[in-house]
C-alpha cells in the first residue's frame, strides 16, 4: 500500500505526509506543533509507520514544547543531542571534540566539531557561522531560481547581501539591492522562497500599496497562508 499525501496519525500523532523528489525521509515539528513527515514519492506506509515509530518520542516531546509555550518560541540549548532548526526540520546536534572546527548540515542531523565541545557559547558561534555559509551558499540559488522562474516580470536586482535581522526577514533598497536574513534558513524553503518573491516586487513597488499587492498575487498566489504560517516562527 502507498500512502496518498495528507494528513495521518500514529497512535498519538497526527501528521502530515509530504511527497517529494527527496531521497531520504525527514520529519519537522512546526511552532503550530503540526507534524510534517516529507518522503520520496511511493514511499510505504509500513515505512513512513516505522520512522514515525522510531522517532516518536522525539516527535512528542518538540510538540508538546510547541503547545506548553504557545507563543511559537523554543528555548534552546547548545548541546550534543539538542535540536535545532536548519530548512524547516529539527536537526540534532551531534557535537565532538576536534582540534580543527567543522559543522556539517546532513538530512536530520547537525555535525559540528571543536575544541570547547562543552561550551555553549563556542557551540553557537559555531553553529551560526555554519547557518551564514549554508545561506550564502543557498539563497543566491533561491533567488536566481525565482528570478528566472518569473522572468516576465524581468526583475532584475542590483545585488544581494546576506546579514542578521532581528526584526526583518529581508528589504529592498531603492538601488533594488535586496537583503535576506540568516535567519531565513532555519526555515523550509516556501518561506525563503515567499520572502525572495515578495522583495523582488518591491523593486516595482517600493510601498505595500494596491499595485505591489497585485503583482505578488500574480508571482506567488498563496502569500497570505504562507505569511501568515510565517508568523508562527518567531526570530
Amino acid at each position: 500500500m502507498i500512502y496518498k499525501q495528507g494528513t495521518l496519525d500514529f497512535q498519538d500523532i497526527e501528521f502530515k505526509v509530504v511527497f517529494s523528489r527527496r531521497r531520504t525521509l525527514g520529519i519537522s515539528v512546526l511552532p503550530d506543533s503540526s507534524v510534517v513527515v516529507r518522503v520520496p514519492y511511493r514511499t510505504s506506509e509500513k515505512t513512513i509507520n516505522r520512522i514515525v515509530q522510531e522517532k516518536a518520542a522525539w516527535i512528542i516531546k518538540h510538540r508538546d514544547n510547541y503547545r506548553n509555550r504557545g507563543n511559537g518560541k523554543i528555548s534552546r540549548s547548545y548541546i550534543n543531542g539538542e535540536s535545532h532548526l536548519f530548512r524547516g526540520n529539527e536537526s540534532v546536534l551531534r557535537i565532538e571534540k576536534t582540534q580543527k572546527s567543522f559543522v556539517l548540515f546532513l538530512d536530520s542531523t547537525i555535525h559540528m566539531g571543536l575544541e570547547k565541545e562543552n561550551d555553549e557559547k563556542a557551540v553557537k558561534r559555531l553553529l551560526y557561522k555554519g547557518y551564514k555559509a549554508e545561506a550564502a551558499r543557498i539563497f543566491p540559488e533561491l533567488m536566481q531560481a525565482a528570478v528566472i522562474k518569473h522572468e516576465n516580470q524581468s526583475f532584475k536586482p542590483t545585488g544581494l547581501i546576506i546579514r542578521s535581522m532581528k526584526r526583518r526577514w529581508g528589504s529592498c533598497s531603492n538601488k533594488g539591492l535586496i537583503t535576506l536574513s540568516t535567519e531565513l534558513i532555519k526555515l523550509p524553503d516556501q518561506y525563503i522562497e515567499y520572502v525572495i518573491i515578495h522583495e523582488l516586487c518591491h523593486l516595482k513597488h517600493h510601498n505595500h500599496g494596491t499595485g505591489f499587492y497585485e503583482l505578488l498575487s500574480e508571482s506567488f498566489p498563496e502569500w497570505k497562508s504562507v505569511r501568515k504560517n510565517l508568523r508562527q516562527y518567531i526570530q
